[in-house]
């Protein structure tokens, strides 16, 4: 029995496959620039070329976008998905279709402990619930209730949630991103294009002319070189961060840790400091007293979802999930 399991991305679609019969023995990774693609149909079949499989048994993929049964339209990319025609028009069997960040959270348990870095002690209880928040081409939110010392991930658009300025700054911030547009959501600042969108704010705020036009990787590695710009970009990323975590934490307690994964969280660690993150995560006047009993754990795995959308497939399939990718 083939399983295979994607977690797929705005910018890059990763997939792997494992062999039933050698139930720990798992392909390569195979990584795709998901926009090179027209559809998630002619991106699976260069898979299966590149790859050699004849045929999927179980596939679990997971998605950035609200699943509706067997269908999904991707937040970021340009394609609608319905198993049903997937598997008319390919080699597959059982096709699930899950959210990105459910799938995430399906992923921490086997997550191996030097890919978790604590930002946040807090009291843990093993008994509690978990969330996982992640930026990264977009903003993913998953609530996990646990019943029985079972985890059970709920997808979530949480990350379209309104952005709410806390400081004089923020607010000038919002005045600014109000000349393009109505409505502003988390999104919009936490993701790789908020990160570009909040340079050219501070860049604005400085200078007449207009910023050249740098990627989110380029201003991280601009703060690094001490850059004044990016390093104010970056310090209001995280902050903005720790404020939105904090506050979807008072909706959804995590007492079993809050788990930041996405793609840029990991890679600016040392940016995420107590001063930086912390502080505006527990800053909740009255409620800080609740939110400042939640564990934060910063996520390195890139491949969580990808393990994730993994443990899915293989309870698909009925096999045991101890151990994972």
């Amino acid at each position: 029995m083939i399983l295979l399991a994607g977690d797929i991305g705005g910018t890059t679609s990763r997939f792997q496959w494992m062999d039933s019969e050698t139930a720990q023995s798992h392909s390569t990774l195979f990584y795709y620039p998901s926009k090179r693609f027209s559809s998630f149909t002619a991106l699976l079949t260069t898979l299966l070329s590149d790859s050699g499989i004849p045929r999927v048994d179980v596939a679990c993929f997971g998605l950035p976008g609200p699943v509706q049964g067997c269908q999904v339209s991707l937040t970021n990319l340009p394609w609608t998905i319905d198993a049903r025609e997937l598997k008319n028009e390919l080699p597959f069997g059982q096709i699930s279709l899950v959210n990105d960040f459910q799938a995430a959270a399906l992923g921490i348990d086997v997550l191996s402990k030097d890919k978790i870095v604590c930002l946040h002690c807090g009291h843990f209880d093993p008994a509690g619930n978990r969330l996982v928040v992640g930026a990264g081409t977009g903003l993913g939110v998953a609530p996990v209730y646990q019943l029985e010392g079972h985890f059970y991930p709920q997808p979530s658009e949480g990350g379209h949630i309104a952005f709410a300025p806390v400081t004089a700054e923020q607010s000038r911030l919002m005045d600014w991103l109000h000349q393009e547009r109505s409505h502003i959501s988390y999104e919009d600042l936490l993701s790789g294009d908020g990160l570009e969108r909040l340079y050219r704010f501070h860049f604005q705020q400085r200078n007449s002319c207009q910023p050249t036009v740098f990627s989110a990787a380029m201003i991280h590695e601009l703060a690094g070189q001490g850059d004044e710009v990016a390093i104010a970009a970056l310090r209001m990323f995280v902050n903005i961060y720790g404020q939105f975590i904090g506050d979807v934490a008072l909706i959804w307690p995590a007492r079993a840790g809050i788990y930041i994964a996405g793609g840029i969280a990991g890679k600016i660690i040392r940016w995420m400091t107590p001063e930086d993150f912390t502080c505006y995560f527990l800053a909740k006047e009255s409620m800080n007293r609740v939110v400042e009993k939640m564990p934060v754990y910063l996520v390195k795995d890139e491949l969580l979802g990808l393990k994730g959308a993994m443990q899915s497939a293989r309870r698909l399939a009925g096999l045991d999930i101890e151990g994972g990718l």
